[in-house]
């Protein structure tokens, strides 16, 4: 009976930690002018990647992610200028949106995260032109603060995290971290 009670513990403690995990890092893989394409993400016990699905124009529309176990994705669900302002991310059964909240060439600095049952708040904690340098994310089970590790052009490929969202589900927090990331890329190359 030990044993039989002892297996389910390890198996639902399997489960629940696929579910959730404790972010640390983003940083890009490579150096150079496509950078922005191939990520490293650390967590408190594992490590995971993203990267886009595509090279050439319009690579930055569609992503893989590996994370938690779990591949998945996240793309944009319109096409042309402003496809950038709303994102669709699926891992397996788990699915929801990444909206801009506002409009206008400031679109990039609020976003809402969503998967119809939580809703986390993205934003800049400062305004002006490095604004997305410095990121706080909001919900119901505590914030994440993410920031660039350094200064100058280049600061958006090296990201902390401080995550303090612990028991939030793992999908729904790396889309709202992807939205910090993004705005930083979409800040800082040419994406057109």
């Amino acid at each position: 009976m030990k044993r039989i009670l002892l297996f389910f513990l390890i198996i639902f403690s399997t489960i629940v930690y696929a579910q959730k995990g404790e972010f640390i890092s983003v940083s890009t893989v490579f150096s150079g002018n496509d950078a922005w394409k191939n990520w490293n993400v650390k967590l408190l016990n594992d490590y995971g990647s993203f990267n886009t699905l595509f090279s050439g124009e319009g690579a930055w529309k569609d992503w893989r992610v590996y994370l938690g176990g779990e591949s998945g994705t996240i793309s944009t669900v319109y096409s042309g200028d402003d496809a950038w302002k709303y994102w669709r991310f699926d891992f397996g059964n788990y699915s929801g949106t990444i909206k801009t909240v506002f409009s206008g060439n400031d679109a990039w600095k609020d976003w809402e995260v969503s998967d119809r049952n939580i809703t986390l708040r993205v934003s800049t904690v400062f305004t002006g032109d490095d604004a997305w340098k410095d990121w706080r994310i909001t919900g119901k089970n505590g914030d994440i603060r993410i920031r660039t590790r350094f200064s100058g052009k280049d600061a958006y490929r090296d990201w902390d995290i401080d995550d303090n969202m612990e028991s939030e589900n793992i999908y729904i927090k790396f889309a709202a971290i992807f939205a910090c990331i993004f705005s930083g890329i979409y800040n800082n190359v040419n994406l057109k």
